[in-house]
């Protein structure tokens, strides 16, 4: 992708260029970048790199595009650097790639001698990191900073100033390879017998998407009324999408089974969808005879109108609504449809504690 826009932009008769210029030129080549996620992530990629070479220079009143990932929408085209980097390898700088240690790889830089001197740099780092006798592993933030000089260039290279992640992706290595490893960020949680059942069955996870919920639940199954469960997990909104990565930490297996319970409305659905589709392996299920407690006990026709705050964007019901007996599906589908919700603390303490009455700890 980088190569094909670096040819664009020689070829380019004006001096200025704007970003819808440079897709509608690529879609004339055949690219098309919106019929394929990982070509928009390689654009994307490709313009940042050229902005932090100089390549490309946004122009003052350009406007940052969302579709974009908040690139900028004009640009000055500097020629000369595009010619000056395509230079071809000193022999210095061909007699160092050539003698970087296994498990470097010298393909990407061999064949591109302008990124291998905007990086060269980092390179010799990394050289120097694996030469050396040192087993110790450090996080990666840590080697991110040790390399790099900047904590966020392997992990968070959008907001770096150097994409670290690339350079090591042109050098082929992996994490282990610079020996880094991956730390993440913790949810709130707790067990029964989690850690003591490892090994023995699959166990039960609980994930809630709100506080007071999660506090109620909890209660219960540290004082043993819920005994079906092993562990409870605070998924604090949208944020366990992210943070279920650390389920890892806590010994939590692909084999365990795993349930989430919110709100039924667009985000508690979309927080759910999106759970599922990052972390398949898992195979999170809706807690549907939670969500069916909270259906027969208000009804889909008491509940409550969207708040002007709350996301009104459509949204897909699927896979969430699959997990539902017809009645409750059709209950659910009306109540998105009509921009209403049912929050999760529609049901108290006290009912909560009786839920195992309806077989919650064996059928969710």
């Amino acid at each position: 992708m980088q190569k094909k826009i670096r040819a664009l932009l020689l070829q380019h008769k004006n001096k200025r260029i704007a970003l819808g210029d440079i897709n509608t030129l690529l879609k004339d080549d055949g690219i098309n970048l919106f019929t394929n996620t990982e070509r928009q992530k390689q654009f994307i990629f490709a313009i940042q790199n050229f902005i932090q070479e100089g390549v490309l220079v946004p122009l003052k009143n350009a406007r940052l595009l969302t579709v974009y990932d908040g690139l900028p929408d004009k640009f000055i085209i500097r020629r000369d650097l595009i010619i000056k980097r395509e230079a071809s390898l000193s022999a210095e700088h061909y007699n160092e790639l050539y003698s970087l240690p296994h498990p470097m790889c010298i393909d990407y830089y061999a064949k591109h001698a302008d990124d291998y001197r905007k990086d060269r740099d980092a390179v010799l780092r990394i050289r120097d990191l694996i030469r050396r006798d040192d087993d110790e592993v450090l996080t990666v933030k840590e080697r991110s900073y040790e390399i790099f000089g900047d904590e966020k260039a392997i992990d968070e290279p959008r907001h770096s100033s150097v994409n670290g992640e690339a350079i090591l992706r042109n050098l082929g290595l992996t994490l282990e390879d610079i020996r880094a490893k991956k730390v993440f960020e913790p949810f709130f949680y707790i067990e029964k017998g989690f850690s003591a059942e490892q090994g023995k069955a699959a166990r039960k996870v609980l994930i809630i998407e709100n506080k007071d919920t999660f506090w109620t639940v909890q209660q219960a199954l540290t004082s043993g009324e819920f005994n079906g469960i092993n562990m409870v997990i605070y998924g604090e909104g949208n944020a366990i999408v992210k943070k279920f990565e650390y389920i890892k930490t806590v010994g939590g297996k692909p084999n365990d089974l795993y349930f989430y319970f919110g709100d039924i409305d667009r985000e508690g659905i979309a927080i759910y969808n999106r759970l599922q589709a990052r972390y398949p392996d898992y195979g999170i299920r809706p807690a549907t005879s939670l969500y069916t407690a909270i259906l027969k006990k208000v009804g889909p026709q008491n509940a409550r109108p969207l708040r002007t705050e709350q996301n009104r964007s459509q949204i897909s019901l699927f896979p969430f609504i699959d997990a539902f007996n017809d009645e409750s599906r059709a209950a659910i589908e009306w109540i998105i449809t009509e921009e209403r919700y049912l929050p999760q603390e529609a049901l108290t303490s006290m009912e909560l504690r009786r839920m195992k009455d309806f077989g919650l700890s064996e059928t969710f």
